[in-house]
């Protein structure tokens, strides 16, 4: 993939992430702790985890390692993780959270060179170009949004259409 490709699919990605913010929208503050049964994530820890995890993923492309540091503090049950998680209390302070997270990504993966979409980035898992790290969190936004839609749905709500894009504010 080069960085028009890239670029591209970023922007594809920024509506996806407009319709997810209408999700997380749609809970009230209350229902950010529900968990369909003991053990499960609860939408706020699903939240958190996908655009951190989209953050950590484009930092590591721009720094060329994803480091353990970094899986672990995207992942809610990760004592690294409750400082931010602490802070997220409502649906508001989520949604800055989740496009706080995003932009971020979005900043790097428009500053990278061509040179820089195409280096190697190395991680527990193998060696891969930069540009697969967008992949990774493109990835995992989706997988774990449909999660939250099935939460949605557990609550009684009807979540966003998927493919209902409106401009996200990036």
């Amino acid at each position: 993939m080069n960085k028009q490709e890239l670029l591209e699919r970023r922007d594809y990605f920024n509506m996806v992430h407009g319709v997810t913010r209408r999700a997380i929208a749609a809970l009230a503050d209350h229902e950010l702790e529900f968990r369909p049964q003991p053990g499960m994530r609860s939408p706020r820890e699903l939240v958190f985890h996908i655009y951190t995890q989209e953050q950590f993923l484009a930092e590591a492309a721009r720094q060329g390692r994803f480091t353990p540091e970094m899986a672990g503090g995207s992942t809610p049950e990760d004592l690294s993780a409750a400082a931010v998680l602490s802070r997220l209390l409502t649906v508001r302070d989520v949604l800055a959270y989740v496009d706080e997270c995003h932009q971020a990504a979005e900043r790097i993966f428009r500053s990278m060179s061509e040179a820089d979409v195409a280096r190697p980035v190395e991680s527990a898992f193998g060696t891969y170009p930069a540009w697969q790290y967008f992949n990774f969190a493109y990835d995992e936004h989706w997988h774990h949004r449909g999660q939250l839609y099935s939460y949605l749905r557990l609550l009684g709500k009807e979540p966003p259409m998927l493919y209902d894009y409106q401009p996200a504010e990036v």
